[in-house]
């Protein structure tokens, strides 16, 4: 139906009295709704294998290492309504926040973190990258409609996440009366909101070949980082973060959070930062926490604002490499620098030191 809807060019009126589910749908058929089943995770496996389901918390690690697309929306009255259509609506999971994908348009939901089976969402914004030419702009802006609605800002929103596994091998009887295996089911990622559930199918994501040296959270940890190279998409200084009076460094595993996948920023201002996943193919995704406030000189908030702006939900390629240490003062500390290519296109280079206590 969303094809129905999208070649119609219904108007905003009737829009905002048809879900973007029912205009997804491609066939239905009644279930009875069930309310009982307890929330699930997946626990991290190696970085070639596919994780492991597990009846815990969300492990939003081990989810991202999935592409999620929608398969069916169940109503509030238990109507399952199956979804088919292209391109697909997508959904990555990420540190404090869902990205939304439909073609080359991104909607993104921040929410508060993922510590509870139950979450606050506090609106959706979109993301348009320059190059993202819409193959179906009323699609795209229908889609954006149903989410504002779905998920109201200012934590007004509540929704939860739950994972069922695959079913297990089966056999059954075929006319010859012989044993024979069924396929397994796919992973699927239930998100429950305003009494309806968007069910979507996962697929482990394809791992991208790794440049340069490997990367592990232990090997981040080990030292803080220190901006010495920040250009945008056009190969030009960023003046805000390229100021060697005002410093900026990264700490992975930031003391004040007391979090081991918590990183940090600071120009000796506040600091910003937010919980962050490293995926087995060297991609940085950072989410976002709270910040104080505290008055700072101009360019100290200036770098900091700056480098909040790049950072926090964002998401990055990391390439590490280890070059000859000519420091004759810091001789037994190995020289690496680690590349940060943002999604948004800007290059960030940092370079280790000696881990302090900020």
């Amino acid at each position: 139906m969303l094809n129905h809807l999208i070649l119609n060019r219904l108007t905003l009126s009737v829009l905002l009295t048809v879900s973007l589910p029912v205009a997804l749908t491609s066939c239905q058929s009644n279930i009875a709704k069930d309310n009982s089943t307890p929330a699930n995770s997946i626990v991290t496996g190696s970085s070639t294998s596919a994780p492991i389901l597990s009846e815990q918390v969300i492990n939003v690690e081990s989810v991202n290492r999935f592409d999620w697309k929608l398969v069916r929306w169940i109503d509030n009255q238990g109507i399952v309504n199956d979804v088919d259509t292209v391109p697909p609506l997508m959904l990555d999971v990420r540190p404090s926040n869902l990205v939304f994908k439909y073609d080359c348009q991104r909607y993104r939901l921040n929410h508060d973190g993922y510590q509870d089976y139950t979450y606050s969402s506090y609106g959706v914004t979109t993301i348009t990258q320059p190059s993202c030419l819409i193959t179906n702009k009323q699609a795209a802006h229908n889609i954006f409609q149903y989410l504002e609605r779905l998920f109201p800002e200012y934590g007004r929103g509540r929704f939860n996440l739950r994972i069922t596994s695959p079913s297990t091998q089966t056999k059954s009887f075929s006319f010859l009366n012989k044993l024979t295996p069924k396929k397994p089911t796919p992973y699927e990622l239930v998100l429950n909101v305003q009494d309806k559930q968007l069910v979507f199918e996962g697929t482990l994501k394809t791992l991208q070949p790794v440049t340069g040296l490997a990367i592990t959270y232990e090997f981040l940890k080990e030292y803080q980082w220190r901006l010495v190279s920040a250009v945008d998409s056009n190969q030009k200084t960023i003046i805000e973060l390229s100021r060697p009076d005002f410093p900026v460094t990264a700490y992975f595993a930031y003391p004040m959070y007391n979090d081991e996948h918590h990183v940090g920023f600071s120009s000796d201002c506040n600091g910003v930062g937010g919980s962050y996943i490293l995926t087995p193919d060297n991609k940085l995704l950072i989410g976002s926490s709270p910040q104080t406030m505290m008055g700072c000189s101009p360019k100290r908030e200036a770098a900091e604002d700056k480098i909040r702006e790049l950072e926090q939900l964002s998401k990055s390629q990391l390439t590490l490499q280890r070059l000859p240490n000519t420091n004759l003062d810091s001789s037994s500390l190995p020289y690496y620098l680690l590349t940060q290519k943002l999604d948004t296109g800007e290059t960030l280079i940092w370079k280790n030191e000696v881990k302090k206590i900020p």
